[in-house]
């Protein structure tokens, strides 16, 4: 297992990584987050805001679980992107070590080395429990597959300000309401033929699509595939793509086990 001295760390402006660092001989270690800021971060700010999310995406039959932190203040204003690949070295200690601590450290750094470091409550402990288990049921991969994975979707989804909306946490769409219109006629857009039969709509979501997320596929292949159906905006569906298995859609729109769909909130169409 590898353990990072935050003293010894050295960052390239933008980088961001996450690791088991310890603070004194003999202490077990914690997963903390280290980053180093476009701009310069080098003491406290009490007008600082850190905000912090996560999501889990699968592509290319990979597992991909991101972390990201927000940073805002009078110094700076900035995002960085935290990609977890299970099956690396430690990925498998770093997973259990951060859904068991109770605080998680963002470490930031400039030309000189360490700056400052924030403690704050771990809001990724129950996120890291849900995803544990699916990723166990998945078939392992490779650390070039991971890599190429992280590479094609940041292809597709970049710039940060995207997979920070798309992966915001949310109760995923209810079902219907009483103001349900009659059916995927009542969209203007275009909707496909083969997938108007899973058109749905509800008045706070707007229209929607039920779609099987391709992380769940494994599960809804072995199960009922209909048991494993989320509403999601028709433009996230159409833009991500889909395609079909035992007759039902599944598309590549992350999922945030035990909290539903992440998408972007300017893809819902009321």
């Amino acid at each position: 297992m590898n353990f990072l001295n935050p003293d010894n760390v050295r960052l390239v402006p933008g980088q961001s990584v996450q690791g088991i660092f310890v603070t004194f001989p003999g202490d077990p270690g914690q997963v903390g987050f280290f980053v180093r800021s476009v701009s310069s971060v080098s003491k406290p700010n009490q007008g600082m805001d850190i905000q912090l999310r996560a999501g889990v995406i699968r592509f290319n039959d990979v597992i991909l679980v991101l972390t990201m932190i927000k940073v805002a203040s009078n110094d700076t204003d900035e995002m960085f992107d935290i990609w977890w690949n299970y099956h690396s070295q430690d990925g498998v200690e770093n997973f259990q070590r951060i859904s068991e601590q109770d605080t998680i450290t963002v470490h930031f750094y400039n030309e000189q080395g360490k700056g400052v470091s924030f403690a704050a409550e771990n809001s990724f402990q129950r996120f890291f429990k849900y995803v544990e288990p699916i990723i166990k049921k998945a078939k392992p991969w490779t650390e070039i597959d991971f890599d190429r994975s992280v590479r094609g979707f940041c292809a597709q989804s970049y710039p940060k300000e995207n997979l920070w909306d798309m992966i915001e946490l949310r109760p995923d769409a209810p079902g219907t309401g009483p103001d349900k219109p009659k059916g995927a006629d009542d969209y203007d857009g275009y909707i496909p033929l083969d997938l108007r039969d899973f058109y749905s709509y509800d008045p706070s979501e707007g229209h929607c699509i039920r779609i099987i997320p391709s992380m769940l596929e494994q599960d809804a292949v072995l199960g009922n595939p209909e048991e494993y159906l989320h509403a999601a905006p028709v433009k996230s569906v159409l833009r991500c793509g889909f395609r079909w298995v035992k007759g039902f859609p599944v598309a590549p729109i992350p999922y945030i086990p035990g909290l539903g769909l992440a998408v972007p909130p300017d893809d819902k169409e009321l």
